[in-house]
């Protein structure tokens, strides 16, 4: 892998769904729309630092049951509203998989479903 380029981001499919059915509605009903606009921009800025450090994040103890070594990274904005952005890094194809944005006031046994 060149360490200029990084790696690559994908934002699945679920993943996707979460952020637009949770996250943005709540941030609206939450937050002013200019406030709203910054931590929608905070969020996607967090996501892509993981571009250049791949394995910045904590591993995410409720996936440890699963396949690959997820992680998180925390967004936090208010004691109200804390979100994980889990994701796992394939060196093999030097991309990083986002697979949710899970609120922290969320029961973890959720983790992982939409």
């Amino acid at each position: 892998m060149d360490k200029e380029k990084g790696f690559g981001i994908v934002v699945t499919s679920p993943a996707q769904k979460r952020y637009q059915e949770t996250i943005l509605p709540y941030l609206l009903e939450h937050f002013s729309i200019d406030r709203a606009a910054a931590i929608d921009l905070a969020i996607a800025q967090k996501v892509s630092s993981l571009s250049k450090n791949p394995f910045l994040g904590t591993k995410e103890k409720y996936l440890n049951h699963l396949n690959h070594d997820f992680r998180f990274i925390l967004n936090k904005e208010s004691r109200n509203f804390e979100i994980k952005i889990i994701y796992f890094a394939s060196v093999k194809t030097a991309t990083i998989f986002v697979t949710d944005f899970f609120p922290t006031l969320m029961n973890p046994t959720k983790l992982g479903k939409p």
